[in-house]
């Protein structure tokens, strides 16, 4: 056996084979065998919770349909409450990708809250707040978290590159509503792709050349 206290695939910490049970209190497990977890069992907990997340918010959205139907007063509330599952279940089986990065979790989530917030909007008077405060909003939060995990990890803040660029992406799309005048707190949307595009330009100058190379690689230049 060898010393090691994490599994190398899995990367959960290893327990004590079941004579060693007890003898960790006296400080004799470091000369002593430790077994690999059983990923097997683990995983198979976590697909019965995504199936049972998913079964029940089935059943849920359906009652609620079904109310909606009954007690219908010209909102389709149902609708947001469909959209608020379908972004739940989303999130469990999203996070439960064991080789999927926290980065790309990241993005996948805010991506996902785009349709989710013009949904809550369109069924709610479509009065343009998501336009005008939502998504700027959001854009603005996911550059503080952005900026926040590039200073926490220093060294390698170049690989939070990729989920900025979502950012200017999106500060873009808003940019193009501006245009065609679909925004009316316009400053908003202004200081949401300012402030991407600074915290982008931060980005690649403190990761210097790891920063390009990061580009380079992503985009085979």
């Amino acid at each position: 056996m060898d010393d090691s206290i994490v599994c190398p695939l899995c990367k959960n910490v290893l327990e004590l084979s079941e004579d060693m049970k007890g003898t960790e209190k006296l400080g004799m497990y470091k000369s002593k065998s430790i077994s690999y977890p059983d990923i097997i069992k683990k995983r198979k907990w976590i697909k019965f919770t995504i199936r049972l997340s998913i079964l029940l918010s089935i059943i849920a959205e359906i009652i609620l349909v079904l109310i909606n139907y009954a007690t219908y007063n010209g909102k389709p509330w149902s609708i947001v409450t469909g959209a608020i599952f379908a972004y739940i279940c989303f999130t469990i089986i999203y996070s439960a990708q064991r080789y999927v990065s926290h980065r790309s979790k990241l993005a996948a989530q805010v991506l996902a809250a785009i349709p989710l917030i013009l949904i809550i909007d369109y069924v709610y008077g479509g009065n343009g707040w998501s336009i005008n405060f939502g998504i700027p909003i959001m854009v603005l939060v996911l550059d503080l978290v952005v900026f926040i995990l590039s200073m926490v990890n220093f060294k390698k803040c170049q690989v939070y590159l990729m989920v900025q660029l979502v950012g200017i992406l999106i500060s873009f799309v808003c940019s193009i509503f501006v245009l065609l005048g679909s925004f009316k707190v316009k400053m908003l949307s202004v200081i949401a792709t300012t402030v991407s595009i600074i915290i982008f330009m931060i980005i690649i100058f403190l990761g210097e050349k790891r920063s390009t190379s990061e580009l380079a690689k992503r985009f085979r230049i």
